[in-house]
């Protein structure tokens, strides 16, 4: 690929014109759905980065990374991306564009991560030297309806909001920071203040999310959302009625803490949910939804499904010799929780 033939620019810079040539040669006739409600095109949210063909002005490629930043174990804040979208034309493929496009971000930030990404991400992530692929848990609780009794343990309590179009009630955005601020130093997980989730509201205005804060006594020690289905969602995931759980936190995995959310996310999940999908990198929640009958990898039919489907993440930069155990990633830090 010769150094001149592609022009980087933001996205902010190329016209609607061009993104739908884009999108229709790289996922057909429908593909005007892709750029039609973008919640990386306004640079608001996340960043978006194209690479213009010089001699044809046409976009070769898309890469798409959201912002964040981190607090590591010695107490260092620092930037990150997460590549979260990663498109090349076919006419281009196979030039080493999609790892240039990567390469645009470096600037930004220290270090990088991905989640759900395909064999062919995995190869050009390796090639930048990016460590992994490592393997999440994918968990369904079908007819969460089902399982509308909750354990009781005096010490634990809920309090839920419905959180949408960026505004934030005061109670809430208490919560969210406290809870960010008591993040113990051996889990790492990008921050979560109620700044950064309005940013995430404002970037969907039209949804509705639902927030569940579980608190120890008067003290919030984590939180989990639920993301219910909409008019937004996929055919498929309407039909079944499938909602899921697209953010979990939690700065304490003591097992009475940890039984209690999942009893919790149950009983949250709404009358109309068919089932809830929850993806986590936590191997104690994994474990205890899988104890409290929540289908995984080793259920007969689905859960060779599941297994397939369960999101794989790689690390780049600052991240990458870091114990991969210590991370905390979750739908909320991959485009699924935005596309879907």
């Amino acid at each position: 690929m010769g150094a001149d033939q592609f022009r980087i620019l933001p996205v902010s810079q190329v016209d609607d014109a061009q993104l739908l040539e884009f999108a229709i040669s790289t996922w057909g006739e429908e593909g005007w759905r892709r750029v039609q409600k973008p919640w990386w095109r306004d640079g608001n949210y996340a960043l978006a980065n194209a690479a213009i063909d010089s001699t044809t002005n046409r976009i070769a490629g898309l890469c798409v990374a959201v912002p964040s930043e981190w607090r590591l174990p010695e107490s260092r804040d620092v930037q990150a991306v997460s590549i979260c979208g990663w498109y090349v034309a076919p006419p281009f493929m196979g030039k080493g564009l999609g790892k240039t496009l990567v390469r645009s971000f470096n600037h930004r930030a220290s270090c990088m991560n991905a989640l759900s990404i395909s064999d062919a991400a995995v190869g050009n992530f390796t090639k930048l030297g990016w460590a992994g692929p490592y393997a999440s848990w994918l968990r369904l609780l079908p007819f969460p309806i089902a399982r509308r009794a909750v354990t009781h343990v005096a010490a634990f309590s809920v309090h839920s909001h419905l959180l949408g179009g960026g505004a934030i009630p005061s109670a809430a955005a208490a919560a969210l920071d406290a809870i960010d601020a008591g993040r113990p130093p051996t889990i790492l997980r990008r921050k979560r203040r109620a700044v950064e989730w309005s940013a995430l509201l404002r970037a969907c205005p039209t949804r509705r999310l639902e927030f569940h804060f579980l608190y120890e006594g008067t003290r919030p020690i984590g939180y989990f959302v639920i993301r219910p289905t909409d008019k937004e969602a996929g055919l498929a995931y309407r039909v079944a009625r499938l909602h899921y759980v697209s953010d979990v936190v939690l700065n304490c995995v003591r097992p009475e803490v940890v039984e209690f959310l999942v009893d919790s996310m149950a009983v949250a999940a709404p009358l109309s949910a068919g089932a809830l999908l929850l993806c986590t990198t936590s191997r104690a929640i994994a474990e205890a939804t899988s104890a409290q009958g929540w289908m995984d990898q080793r259920t007969k039919l689905l859960g060779p499904r599941l297994l397939k489907k369960a999101p794989r993440f790689m690390l780049g930069g600052d991240f990458a010799p870091m114990r991969t155990d210590d991370f905390w990633l979750t739908f909320s830090d991959s485009d699924v929780d935005l596309n879907i």
